[in-house]
């Protein structure tokens, strides 16, 4: 559910745009576009209680419109002398929208809205009857409060659920997971663009100022209240057969989570018999007993980054240039003027007409580069067919003429390979050797021999040797992707399903758990490559190659084949993705047990082979459903989208520390898990959520709301 509790509808300050000015119909057409439900009022030092009615009306049917104000403030904080100041937003019932108004009014007192600025404890006051929410800006939201105003607002309002801050998108994930009452806001200056804002959302729905209130606050006694109106039942938990205890079951969802280890399975299986016991018709589904492995058929061990799978060559040579490649050395103009200056010096040396020689121009490696590759694949042929018994396909006569030819073709190859190889050395030793000569001559006549040469050629031909290296690279890194096909088995309205493996060069749509070493290095070399191709000119270019060196060292990458993303998935006959549980057989099972009727229904680790998308969309709201019935729920389990978004009315968490077993229940409403034979000892349901249920921050972060509820 989203909502916007900093939205601007008047241009205000005259550094506001005018763009913050919003009519009626566009205001209406901007929210339901961007679909909130919830927006207030926030205009700078003014609150317009004609506008605000005209909005609310006009978009009444599917979206709840605030009463509110930011106002320029400061607090007991000061900086060289002056106060610190800030912008803290108010946000009031909107039942109380005219008083508000009247509020509001009396505290301006007509001042200049671009200088208008009140002590924090003069803006509660004010407002201190007013059933309000105070929202500064806070962390990264400037101009932000300080820790020690924040301190004083808190003091002040007295209901630190009353007090929320607001951030950025970057800093709000954080200020949430240590406890703050945070959100974000549009803070809209361009209406054409509102749709584009940043908007909290919330995980549990509201439809009015009173619950989103409630939501915040989390009162004890209400949910005191709610739990109390379930009836509950004690029976007797055994982890061991050794030691025992009470646990209260309610007729809705409880979970038992904890570490590995721990005797969870133990008392799940405990606790129904006891329930059997008392007359209760009970059915149990136990997660380890159906097929296991599926994962192992996804695996791609056995799958191997080839080059050739992609009809690609692997670039090794082009990646040895950009590794290895130098600055060329330019020649001083400084040395043409020595020689000039020198050059009548020596009359000996002047008859040495080798001394003025220059170099000779470099033979081309393209040529050579490409007969080595051809090479290569000649010697690999040879190769693989030491694997195959040609008797079984060829004849005598047959076989010798294939060798024959493969013999003759490989001995070309080699040929042209040296032949082309000895044209670049004998240019290489000829001009080392005219080089050498003319060092010598120098020195025995104290002049300076014509330089052989500018050096351009070889700035040239080094730098569209980048050039040429990324083109072909980049070519190989665009190839189209190769997939292989096996089928798995047949099910039941499904058809086949098949295990495709797909190799796939990297792109936008790689995923990590393609590649060994993650996706991050190597998007980082593909953008140096980019970068270098769009520079490779340049004369300051050699930076970004040692950038690049050093990536490529990182990754100890010698060829492409580190780009290419090996995964294996499931698709139908169609060739259409279809993600199965790790067992249909287990999923059937599953399904039946749910289906039956029965007063309690007991689940030991039920996500086991099955994706979190598939127990969040399909087993949770059958195990809400069946709560809403009154039934009897208990999941051991490590799935947080189980443990925590069903919102168990009971959490039993188990403990393992220093040799000894420790049993905790509790709830997420009151963020507590008590130690049951030691009332004192208590454990926050927050943090031993976090540090054990599966799932990960990203996942928390999606479940906020109900974490945040006694932070």
């Amino acid at each position: 559910m989203k909502i916007d509790l900093h939205c601007h509808t008047l241009k205000i300050k005259d550094g506001d745009p005018e763009t913050r000015n919003v009519t009626a119909d566009i205001f209406a057409k901007k929210i339901t576009n961007s679909g909130v439900k919830i927006v207030a009022i926030t205009n700078h030092n003014v609150f317009d209680i004609i506008q605000y009615n005209e909005l609310r009306e006009c978009v009444q049917e599917y979206c709840d419109v605030w009463p509110g104000i930011e106002l320029d403030v400061f607090g007991d904080s000061m900086k060289k002398e002056k106060p610190i100041k800030f912008h803290m937003i108010i946000i009031v019932n909107p039942r109380q929208a005219e008083e508000f108004a009247q509020l509001a009014s009396d505290l301006l007192d007509n001042e200049n809205v671009n200088t208008f600025e009140k002590h924090i404890s003069i803006i509660c006051k004010k407002f201190e009857g007013m059933d309000a929410l105070y929202i500064p800006h806070y962390m990264g939201k400037t101009p932000a409060i300080t820790e020690e105003d924040l301190k004083l607002l808190r003091e002040l309002v007295k209901d630190e659920s009353r007090v929320f801050t607001e951030t950025t998108e970057s800093s709000i994930g954080v200020l949430i997971n240590y406890g703050f009452h945070a959100l974000v806001g549009s803070d809209v200056r361009d209406w054409n663009n509102y749709e584009e804002s940043s908007f909290s959302e919330l995980r549990l729905p509201v439809s009015s100022f009173e619950q989103f209130c409630m939501l915040s606050q989390r009162d004890a006694v209400v949910i005191d209240t709610l739990l109390n109106e379930k009836k509950s039942y004690i029976f007797r938990a055994r982890p061991h057969c050794k030691v025992s205890f009470d646990l209260k079951l309610y007729e809705d969802i409880n979970i038992i989570f904890g570490q590995k280890g721990t005797g969870k399975s133990e008392i799940l299986n405990s606790l129904y018999e006891e329930v059997v016991k008392s007359g209760m018709k009970c059915v149990k589904y136990i997660g380890s007993q159906k097929e296991e492995g599926f994962q192992r058929l996804l695996s791609t061990s056995d799958m191997k980054r080839s080059c050739e799978l992609l009809a690609v060559e692997t670039c090794e040579d082009e990646i040895r240039i950009l590794q290895e490649w130098q600055e060329p050395g330019i020649t001083l103009f400084s040395k043409y003027v020595k020689w000039y200056q020198t050059r009548n010096n020596n009359e000996n040396k002047k008859k040495m007409k080798i001394t003025e020689a220059i170099d000779l121009p470099p033979e081309g490696t393209n040529q050579y580069s490409e007969l080595r590759q051809d090479r290569k694949v000649v010697l690999d042929i040879c190769k693989n067919l030491k694997g195959i018994d040609l008797q079984l396909y060829l004849s005598d006569t047959e076989q010798k003429t294939f060798h024959k030819l493969i013999e003759k073709l490989d001995a070309e190859v080699y040929r042209k390979v040296i032949t082309e190889y000895s044209k670049i050395k004998v240019v290489e030793l000829t001009n080392i050797s005219v080089n050498k000569i003319k060092e010598l001559a120098d020195m025995k006549t104290d002049t300076v021999s014509k330089p052989s040469t500018t050096g351009f050629l070889e700035f040239a031909k080094k730098h569209l040797d980048i050039k040429q290296s990324i083109i072909k690279i980049e070519k190989a890194l665009n190839a189209n992707e190769h997939y292989e096909d096996e089928r798995i088995g047949e099910l039941e309205g499904k058809g086949n399903i098949i295990i495709r493996s797909r190799y796939r060069m990297l792109c936008k749509d790689s995923k990590t758990k393609e590649f060994d070493n993650g996706i991050n290095n190597l998007k980082q070399i593909k953008h140096l490559l980019n970068i270098i191709l769009d520079r490779y000119y340049e004369h300051d270019i050699s930076i970004k190659l040692d950038e690049l060196s050093y990536a490529l060292q990182q990754e100890s990458i010698k060829d492409i084949r580190n780009f290419i993303g090996l995964s294996k998935t499931t698709v139908d006959e169609a060739g259409d993705s279809y993600e199965p549980s790790t067992g249909e057989k287990g999923i059937l099972l599953l399904q039946q047990i749910i289906s039956e009727d029965a007063d309690a229904y007991f689940f030991d680790e039920p996500e086991l082979g099955m994706g979190n998308s598939y127990i969040d969309a399909n087993i949770r709201p059958r195990i809400n459903n069946l709560a809403k019935k009154h039934k009897i729920v208990l999941i051991a389990t490590h799935n947080a989208n189980l443990a925590v978004r069903t919102l168990p009315y009971m959490s039993i968490f188990r403990k393992y520390d220093n040799g000894n077993y420790y049993t905790y229940v509790g709830n997420p409403f009151r963020n507590e898990l008590v130690n049951i034979d030691d009332k004192d000892d208590m454990l926050n349901w927050t943090n031993e959520s976090m540090h054990t249920l599966e799932g990960g921050r990203p996942a928390f972060y999606e479940r906020k709301e109900i974490y945040e509820s006694g932070s």
